[in-house]
């Protein structure tokens, strides 16, 4: 009913959410109740999702980012030559060649993998075509 897909929307549901608090009454909020918790459900959901395995670290703009990314538990005692072949099928951008100047597609510049607390984690350099 109220979908919440990114913290836009999370602000316009609390917005929503105020809107009914104060400008509607007792009676009108009592037939509003399930659509209020369809609401409140929604947003629980989006606050508790689980963690993305890769976060941005530093934001360079059109001129890419670079993101640590946590590789696969199931990866946690390979060695770093299977970490670093499961990272390259897995999370690796490779350039394609188009007919256009500035395609926007990223591309992997370097990444580099090192363990941390028994897990293999990568720095990951992503460029963009622009």
């Amino acid at each position: 009913m109220f979908k919440i897909t990114d913290v836009e929307k999370l602000r316009d549901a609390y917005t929503l959410l105020a809107f009914i608090r104060d400008t509607t009454t007792a009676e009108q909020k009592s037939g509003m109740a399930a659509f209020i918790a369809s609401i409140k459900k929604e947003i629980r959901a989006y606050n508790n999702r689980p963690a993305p395995d890769s976060r941005i670290i530093e934001e360079r703009g059109i001129d890419g980012y670079i993101e640590l990314v946590q590789l696969p538990n199931e990866l946690d005692k390979a060695n770093k030559v299977d970490a670093a072949e499961w990272f390259r099928e897995n999370h690796y951008y490779e350039v394609y060649p188009t007919a256009y100047d500035c395609s926007g597609q990223r591309f992997t510049i370097w990444y580099k993998l090192h363990r941390r607390c028994g897990h293999w984690f990568a720095y990951h350099s992503v460029g963009f075509d622009v």
